[in-house]
């Protein structure tokens, strides 16, 4: 179940610690409202297109500081610093709480200058190589955008000319395959032990998006947004805040340890079936003996025929 954040809610899993958004303008986007649920007094947009192309700073009173920079290729200094720069620290606060990566788009808009999608492919690779090889989390969380689909019957002639929904699926069924490689371990495959790599990939982001609600087949509704931005502080917080009645945030994380009580109840019904499984089996030569002695019985009591009738009976009928 998803949990409605407000911003009360937000203080104990980001107090003190950064989140740092990275992408085009769909991500862009998803962080605005992201900031405005951990703080209805920041905005929810740029303040203008002439800013639309910039980075953000947000440092709140609880000591969060939420990160956005403009980079829609994922290949800037500042990116590669930041994912390939990792200094080990034992203090979890010099950690990100949650990295947010997006990008695609831009490679198919502009194939003809950014090498298209090889180029986007190889970028993805180096980019989730790193993450996984890193001596230590680069963050808490940290989650790879799926590849947003589009309304093609919406998109500007411009962008329609190389932006296509194939391609798009294309891009989302690469990324996935690289964040969940199929294993050929046979302990992996019985423990149960993960062999994807430590990154979400939210591919319900795309499913949740409706044609209806977008003008220019590119970006949608704030309803929508403020959904997608809500799934990632589920998946954020709801780990971390405690797990007591009213359960309303199952969604993204562990169970709680069972009660006694309830391992009790468990284990009582566990045992049930082969208890009474037992108990059957035990009485079982006792009822086919009772069986036996009942159709023994049966085989030796003398047949009684009916008496024959009289002759004057027969006389009396004829």
């Amino acid at each position: 179940m998803l949990h409605v954040y407000q911003p009360k809610d937000t203080t104990t899993c980001l107090a003190s610690r950064r989140v740092v958004f990275i992408g085009d303008s769909v991500t862009r986007k998803l962080y605005f409202h992201f900031t405005h649920i951990v703080d209805s007094r920041l905005p929810n947009a740029p303040p203008d297109d002439n800013h639309k192309h910039s980075n953000y700073s947000f440092t709140l009173e609880s000591g969060t500081t939420l990160d956005f920079f403009w980079d829609p290729y994922l290949n800037t200094s500042s990116t590669l610093s930041l994912i390939h720069a990792h200094v080990p620290s034992g203090d979890d606060h010099d950690r990100l709480a949650m990295l947010v990566l997006g990008s695609g788009l831009w490679y198919l808009r502009y194939a003809d200058t950014t090498g298209g999608l090889p180029v986007w492919e190889a970028n993805m690779e180096g980019l989730l190589e790193s993450i996984s090889a890193a001596p230590i989390k680069l963050a808490d969380d940290v989650v790879f955008l799926p590849v947003e689909d589009i309304v093609s019957s919406k998109l500007s002639p411009q962008r329609a000319e190389t932006m296509r929904s194939s391609d798009i699926d294309a891009m989302n069924s690469d990324l996935y395959h690289r964040i969940n490689p199929p294993s050929s371990d046979l302990y992996s495959m019985f423990s149960g032990s993960p062999s994807s790599l430590p990154v979400s990939l939210p591919l319900v982001f795309n499913k949740m998006l409706d044609d209806d609600s977008t003008d220019d087949g590119l970006h949608f509704s704030d309803s929508i947004v403020k959904a997608q931005a809500n799934i990632l502080l589920n998946l954020r917080c709801n780990n971390l805040l405690p797990k007591t009645s009213p359960f309303d945030k199952t969604c993204c994380r562990a169970y709680p340890t069972p009660s006694f009580l309830q391992l009790s109840i468990l284990a009582a019904v566990v045992a049930y079936g082969p208890i009474m499984w037992y108990l059957t089996c035990k009485h079982m030569p006792s009822l086919a003996n009772t069986r036996l002695i009942i159709t023994q019985t049966l085989e030796i009591r003398p047949r009684v025929y009916p008496s024959q009738p009289s002759i004057s009976r027969l006389l009396f009928l004829a």
